[in-house]
């Protein structure tokens, strides 16, 4: 199986050629995009087109183009199987975890494989409060934890390629888009843990804090939309029912629970369906699974609502703690079971 280097480069120093090169001298095969870097730096990718396979865009189009502009590069111009490594260009990987990364991806060839920092507060306080925050972010989108979702150190192979060019996104938002809907569709993740090196010592990040980090947080709320309306539907449908049903207390709050989640189960389902259907090669939701993971967690959902409003609480104030509460055990179950996810 060839193993392929994908490494998008935007301004880069030496530290591309001497990782291109080490690369290289393990047998891997290379392949460097210019993202528009300009003149001022042909003599680094001169230098890099020793040891490795140049793409030049013209202009300055951002990470996420440069990564699918290698990815229709390596599919165009290598046969298959291959697996392909993306890794950054200002040394933030080192070469022994990239290989480490290669290693696993060859292993799980139907995985997406990350080389995954220890998040801690050795960091600077901005890469810190950064990663925390993102990966915050990640898991109320999609209920489950990934250590490291800024890592640009990951691995796939060529039966990926498909869903990776027909993702969205075209700066540092589309590695984010790339977690977020392989997720949705149900891929295996497996995660492998690297050094965590800082900018500094080896490169300098073109990562605009404040403009990249709104077109990711962004992204991230987009994905979560079909769940918020539900939710704030499923709240709305419920308050309704509760306050003009004609029946007593109990039977109000069943009765109302179960309508207004019937509504919104059916909802997101068929969103889900067809948000699956436009991405190649995503695997689309099991009925049968959906409805009777839906229906169990709406027993238990209906038990502990009635519980809280027997004690007093306010109808709609207990809907959203039961439901708030609820969020994170109906996501490791669907990810584990209906979409039957494994991650090691």
């Amino acid at each position: 199986m060839k193993k392929i280097i994908l490494i998008p480069a935007y301004k880069p120093d030496s530290t591309l050629t001497d990782l291109v090169s080490a690369l290289s001298s393990h047998g891997l095969s290379v392949v460097v995009v210019d993202d528009g870097s300009g003149e001022k730096y042909r003599a680094v990718f001169d230098s890099a087109e020793e040891n490795a396979e140049i793409v030049h865009c013209a202009e300055n189009g951002g990470k996420g183009n440069a990564l699918k502009k290698g990815i229709a590069y390596i599919r165009d111009n290598f046969s298959s199987p291959y697996i392909v490594v993306t890794a950054d260009a200002d040394g933030q990987h080192t070469v022994e975890d990239i290989l480490r990364v290669v290693e696993s991806s060859a292993r799980s060839p139907g995985s997406l494989v990350l080389g995954c920092r220890t998040i801690s507060r050795e960091m600077p306080l901005r890469n810190w409060f950064g990663n925390v925050y993102t990966n915050v972010a990640f898991v109320f989108s999609t209920g489950r934890k990934i250590s490291d979702t800024q890592t640009g150190l990951r691995g796939f192979s060529d039966k990926a390629v498909p869903f990776m060019l027909s993702i969205k996104g075209v700066r540092y938002e589309y590695e984010m888009n790339m977690l977020l809907w392989w997720m949705r569709c149900g891929k295996p993740i497996e995660e492998v843990p690297i050094r965590t090196l800082y900018f500094g010592e080896g490169g300098v990040s073109h990562f605009k804090a404040i403009r990249d980090s709104i077109v990711i947080y962004w992204n991230i709320l987009k994905f979560s939309t079909s769940s918020l309306i539900c939710f704030f539907i499923d709240t709305a449908l419920f308050a309704l029912l509760f306050f003009t049903l004609p029946l007593c207390f109990a039977a109000r709050i069943f009765t109302a629970n179960i309508a207004a989640r019937l509504i919104t189960s059916v909802t997101h389902y068929l969103w889900l369906r067809f948000s699956s259907g436009k991405i190649p090669g995503c695997q689309k939701p099991s009925a049968p699974r959906y409805f009777l993971l839906a229906a169990a967690i709406l027993a238990l959902n209906t038990v502990a609502l009635w519980g809280l409003m027997s004690l007093g609480m306010a109808a709609v104030g207990a809907k959203v703690l039961v439901d708030v509460a609820f969020f994170f055990l109906t996501f490791a179950v669907q990810w584990r079971w209906f979409y039957k996810m494994k991650r090691k």
